[in-house]
This record gives structure tokens, C-alpha cells and sequence, in this order.
């Protein structure tokens, strides 16, 4: 049985991969898909920036695609405001 956060590690695997599959890449992340992955799964961060400027900053490489490593940074950004939020 798995615990909780390696559950919570699968899941964001999994989250990558339904956005990276649209273009049948498993390493890849395109615009707009990011977009689309966005709007789904946290609507809350496009109140801050539009999914253009998040794609940008998170393309560390400007590769025109985000990889795992690159995904992850969006993911402990979530995870700050989620524990900011906790606490208010």
C-alpha cells in the first residue's frame, strides 16, 4: 500500500502525463497544453499571470516544451500558495 505522498508523487505524474500525452510525448509539455492544463487543473494561477508568461518562465531551457524538471517548478509554486492558503 502506498502512503500518502507517494500516492501524491503518482498523482502529479500522472497530471504531467494526460497534458504530455495530448501530443504523444511522455517528456513533454507544449504551450498549449500548458494552457489547457491550467485552466483544468489550477484556474487559480492564470488570476496571476497568463499562460503564455507561465510557459516562459517555467521553459528554463527554451526548448518550446516543458520537461518533468521543468513542470516540477509549477508544482512547488502550487504547493507554496496551497500552504500559504492553509494559513490564513
Amino acid at each position: 500500500m502506498l502512503t500518502d505522498l507517494e500516492s501524491a508523487m503518482n498523482c502529479i505524474v500522472d497530471v504531467y502525463h494526460k497534458y504530455s500525452l495530448v501530443k504523444g510525448n511522455y517528456h513533454s509539455i507544449y504551450r498549449d497544453d500548458l494552457k489547457k492544463l491550467l485552466q483544468t487543473e489550477c484556474p487559480k494561477f492564470l488570476e496571476e499571470k497568463d499562460a503564455d508568461t507561465w510557459f516562459k518562465e517555467l521553459d528554463v531551457n527554451e526548448d518550446d516544451a516543458l520537461n518533468f524538471r521543468e513542470f516540477l517548478s509549477l508544482v512547488i509554486k502550487m504547493g507554496l500558495a496551497a500552504h500559504e492558503d492553509i494559513h490564513k
